[in-house]
């Protein structure tokens, strides 16, 4: 069967999360990219920081699950072959992590990606700080179908840990 999901997450990005900031669409160089990017909250009202992390893959486990869904504007499906990347940067577009990259044919070859352990994992651990971003887009090329993120269908799931750093004496 293989490794299991990791277990140990406490949290999950999605749509609906108050870290979304917004949706985005591009054309760049003949092809069309779609998605979603979240920003870590900052520090609560005490000045303690947020952290997210994302686990990737070790001997123990695949690393902490990544749920994909994407329809086009015309309510059919991103092909297969369409581009996923998933990434977190600085504000400032310094100190990248790319926590996944593939097709989107990973995703629709999980029939049920909530059923146990069938999820695609992210595919390296990432940690994302104060005043930073989280990325996710879709690239199809330019003329074919493209990617609505803001369609009803359309929805991400990534598990993490979410991390409020509160130290007492």
């Amino acid at each position: 069967m293989g490794l299991a999901l990791f277990d140990g997450c406490n949290y999950t990005l999605r749509r609906e999360s108050p870290e979304m900031y917004r949706e985005f669409a591009q054309h760049d160089q003949g092809q069309m990219t779609a998605g979603w990017e979240m920003v870590v909250p900052p520090p609560g009202l005490d000045g303690v920081p947020y952290q997210f992390i994302f686990v990737g893959p070790t001997p123990e486990h695949r690393g902490s699950a990544f749920r994909l869904h994407v329809v086009t504007t015309d309510g059919g499906e991103v092909p297969d072959d369409a581009a996923v990347l998933l990434e977190t940067y600085y504000k400032t577009g310094a100190e990248r992590t790319l926590i996944f990259q593939g097709t989107y044919g990973q995703f629709k070859a999980v029939p049920d990606q909530h059923a146990p352990n069938a999820a695609v994992a992210v595919q390296k651990r990432a940690e994302a700080g104060e005043d930073y971003v989280i990325r996710l887009a879709v690239t199809v090329p330019e003329g074919g179908p493209r990617p609505d993120p803001s369609a009803d269908d359309s929805f991400f799931e990534l598990e993490c840990v979410k991390l409020w750093w509160h130290e007492t004496a």
